[in-house]
């Protein structure tokens, strides 16, 4: 399954749902995918619907894909579903204001050592549950994709929001032309430097030179907080 999609429990993967980030007032592109075993499967009718209002019907192209424009009015998380006979799919839509900030985190490198260490685990998640009070949290998903991504964050505690399969820095360029403030990026020597040009904040655990480098997230936090 490509990375950034999400296929619900029991459905075999036949419907899948891309995570979403914009401001209010500002269209997105709802999109899904129909798909038959590992293959794309178009001409699929799926029925769209947001925080369980049914959007419309669309039908699916030759390439598995379908859109659906969508225009936020209000601020907030939003669950997408798209149903195609009985197959469903979740994803969510998460809408900022022009005034909110936003931390990017890829969570590979992000939270490597919580996998292996307790302590290391505990302290990350109280850095990020700390920081989702100020600012809004993005997930970036260089392999693991968003089904394997979303089960170990919830099953963890983190705070839940979108995760996006990173795309290099065409990522961070249709994050900002959506009018998202991105503050600060955690991540990889390789993702803090595509950054340089559209974060002014950049951590990681690695050797850089297009950022900080940090032992812990413990003072990821404190730089953070810091500011005013």
């Amino acid at each position: 399954m490509a990375a950034g999609f999400y296929a619900a429990p029991g459905c075999r993967g036949e419907v899948a749902v891309l995570d979403r980030v914009t401001t209010v007032k500002t269209p997105i592109r709802i999109t899904v995918m129909t798909k038959s075993r590992f293959f794309s499967a178009g001409g699929r009718l799926v029925d769209i619907s947001l925080d369980d209002e049914h959007l419309k019907r669309i039908l699916t192209g030759g390439d598995g894909y379908g859109y659906l424009k969508y225009t936020p009015r209000s601020p907030g998380y939003k669950k997408i579903k798209a149903r195609s006979n009985s197959d469903s799919a979740e994803g969510l839509l998460l809408v900022m204001t022009k005034k909110d900030r936003a931390i990017a985190i890829e969570v590979e490198e992000g939270f490597k050592t919580a996998v292996f260490s307790d302590e290391a685990k505990q302290s990350s998640l109280k850095a990020v549950n700390a920081l989702s009070k100020k600012y809004k949290i993005i997930y970036l998903s260089r392999f693991a994709g968003k089904s394997i991504t979303g089960t170990w964050l919830e099953k963890q505690g983190f705070p839940k929001s979108v995760i996006l399969g990173w795309r290099g820095p065409n990522t961070l360029t249709a994050l900002k032309e959506k009018g998202i403030q991105l503050h600060a990026i955690i991540g990889s020597a390789a993702i803090i430097s595509a950054a340089v040009k559209d974060i002014e904040n950049r951590f990681t655990f690695e050797k850089t030179k297009d950022g900080t480098t940090v032992k812990d997230w413990d003072e990821i936090l404190e730089h953070l907080q810091e500011e005013h």
